[in-house]
């Protein structure tokens, strides 16, 4: 075992702005700073773990001694590193403030890293914002940090911010193939893309797992096969072949590839993100515009061209919608795996219902073709009625089965009148023997239907003249068309026209709905309540009172008593505090009958010192004469044992 060996993230820390990966804004930056002398008192580095925060802040540190004093010099004792997590406290930072004051040993600056500064406590920012904003001459800040939002707005104020990134996959792949051309490793591409998608980001990160496989390969090659064994990933061809078996349909094969993600140890979450990733993928290589999205190697993307060809592009959006829902609803799932398949087959189910959709729009009739709207006409004599009255009340359903269209009658339709529609509409005065007539206006024929009214049909009601509704003839029923008005809605008439008025039940109805509404409205709470829950009740009103401290403080001194079921006496020392009380009688008492859900709740006021509100004591003297009422013979035991008051 080698004593000197080193991770590969220190090895190959980068010594210069120039080695740094994907932080070129940063970099450029920092350096024409540098060069212009534009430099801050104070910089703060932020950004994810493992993008480069601490190592720019040294490159920058031995960069601005260079520039302005000399190359080829040590400069380690300009430099002074401090770690926020364990360097966070007052006095911390007071030493701090005392080396400031000093000017370098060598050199023109001196720098001070503050790494984790988020960990200082807030007495510590506070003590550290005079000096971090205007420090000596020689003193340069630099702030790094991972969680900007929990630093005070007061440091970043004083502060030069720069955000550091996430590095992009291909930056990570292609530095790690560096890395393994200086350590002598062969690596496949795939492999290496693999470890930085893994890394999320981190250089830091993916150095570390590229140091765990090495190890592994015992100074083999680096294949995608190895990683993907040792970093638990799921394989990118196991997702190309469970979409196709969900084109297919294949629903078989489908519950098979979940066994088979099982039995590998896989957890069924990442499963199901990594088939959705996969997914978006294909949305994304069926447009030349989002193709440049796609991070991946040139293999797998040429393999994910070809085949988001087979496939439209709602399909890999609706797809992909439905994947995401199911990621979201997985932690609240009983069962995972049931959770999981059900979402897979859902896309089976979803590619036959697009087809189904399909085909049967192909089928449908042409839009042009109208058919014939049923008109409302009035049979003639000859045909017998039928129908029941409940028919006419029910909503009127088109039949299920291919029926031949109904040979409607075309009625002639006069020059209409007021006068011509008042005859159509009703029977001739001149008939010897007037039926009773049932009216029925739009609302009554719904209303009639509502369980909740439960108006009556007369059974032994007289024939009438039937009225054919979508060729379903109604007997014993006239509908008379009205014009909807909201008029008719607070006073709405279901009468029977001529009938006796005994019988008119409907508006009995009515009236009792509107004196049970009527009697809801003035309706009053008396609930019954104890001498228990008074007092609670009595003491919260005290909380409504803070705006009058003094009143406050009379309410909770007395005690209320319960005097009948909802009359209550409340006794107080002096008149004083009566008219006080009486004062705030209109706050009170509503709270009271809100609290106890008694509307009837009274309280009157009494003055009545020393039996129920027992007088305060507070000298010597005092408490000794209340003792002395309880007990006579206490003066005697005092006078005999000669002991004073006090």
């Amino acid at each position: 075992m080698e004593n000197n060996y080193l991770v590969s993230a220190r090895k190959y820390r980068p010594a210069a702005f120039e080695s740094v990966v994907g932080q070129a804004h940063v970099t450029e930056t920092l350096e024409h700073e540098v060069l212009t002398g534009r430099l801050a008192q104070a910089l703060l580095f932020t950004g994810p773990r493992g993008v480069g925060k601490t190592t720019c802040a040294r490159i920058l540190a031995r960069r601005i001694n260079e520039v302005h004093t000399g190359e080829g010099l040590d400069y380690s004792l300009n430099i002074f590193e401090l770690d926020g997590a364990s360097n966070n406290t007052v006095d911390d930072i007071r030493q701090l403030i005392d080396q400031v004051r000093f000017a370098p040993q060598m050199g023109k600056y001196k720098v001070y890293i503050i790494d984790e500064v988020h960990m200082l406590s807030q007495a510590a920012f506070n003590a550290f914002l005079k000096t971090l904003e205007e420090p000596p001459a020689h003193a340069i800040f630099i702030l790094a940090t991972t969680e900007k939002h929990k630093v005070l707005p007061t440091i970043l104020s004083r502060c030069q911010i720069f955000d550091f990134k996430r590095i992009g996959i291909s930056d990570i792949a292609d530095h790690l193939q560096w890395v393994a051309g200086k350590e002598g490793l062969v690596a496949e591409q795939e492999a290496l893309h693999a470890i930085a998608e893994k890394a999320d980001g981190s250089l830091r990160d993916s150095l570390s797992i590229f140091d765990r496989i090495a190890a592994f390969a015992q100074g083999g090659p680096l294949t995608y096969d190895l990683v993907r064994r040792n970093l638990q990933l799921v394989d990118r061809a196991l997702y190309v072949g469970l979409w196709n078996k969900i084109m297919a349909a294949d629903r078989a094969s489908v519950l098979t590839v979940i066994q088979d993600v099982l039995d590998e140890g896989f957890d069924l979450q990442r499963f199901l993100m990594g088939f959705a990733g996969y997914v978006r993928e294909l949305l994304l290589a069926q447009h030349p515009a989002t193709v440049a999205l796609l991070d991946l190697p040139d293999s797998a993307k040429n393999a994910l061209l070809d085949a988001s060809q087979e496939v439209s592009a709602a399909r890999s959006a609706s797809a992909l919608k439905r994947l995401v829902a199911a990621d979201a609803g997985f932690r609240s799932a009983s069962n995972a795996r049931w959770h999981v398949e059900v979402a897979l087959l859902d896309l089976i189910l979803d590619e036959q219902a697009d087809e189904k959709k399909k085909s049967s729009s192909s089928l449908a009739p042409s839009a042009s073709v109208a058919e014939p709207e049923p008109r409302l006409s009035r049979p003639s004599s000859a045909e017998p009625a039928t129908a029941p009255l409940s028919m006419v009340q029910e909503d009127l359903e088109p039949p299920t089965e291919l029926m031949p269209e109904p040979q409607i009658a075309a009625m002639p339709e006069p020059e209409a009148s007021p006068a011509s529609v008042h005859e159509v509409l009703t029977e001739p005065e001149s008939q010897s023997e007037p039926e009773p007539e049932l009216v029925l206006t739009p609302f009554a024929v719904e209303s009639a239907a509502l369980s909740s009214l439960q108006v009556p049909i007369p059974s032994s009601l007289p024939a009438a003249e039937e009225v054919s509704v979508g060729g379903i003839n109604a007997p014993h029923a006239r509908i008379r068309r009205t014009a909807f008005s909201l008029k008719g809605l607070g006073g709405m008439d279901y009468s029977v026209a001529d009938s006796p008025k005994p019988e008119n039940r409907a508006d009995s109805v009515s009236d009792h709905a509107a004196a049970s509404i009527q009697s809801a409205v003035v309706e009053r709470q008396l609930r019954p309540f104890s001498q228990t829950a008074l007092e609670t009740a009595w003491s919260e009103s005290a909380g409504a009172l803070d705006d009058l401290p003094v009143i406050k403080a009379i309410v909770q001194q007395v005690q209320p008593v319960l005097e009948d079921e909802s009359v209550v006496r409340v006794s107080l020392e002096n008149e004083l505090q009566e008219d006080y009380l009486n004062s705030v009688r209109d706050r009170i008492l509503p709270f009271l009958r809100q609290a106890l859900n008694n509307d009837s709740i009274t309280f009157f006021t009494q003055v009545q010192a020393g039996s129920v509100n027992a007088r305060l004591v507070y000298t010597p003297d005092e408490r000794f004469a209340f003792l002395l009422e309880k007990n006579p013979h206490l003066d005697d035991f005092r006078e005999q044992f000669q002991l004073d008051i006090e």
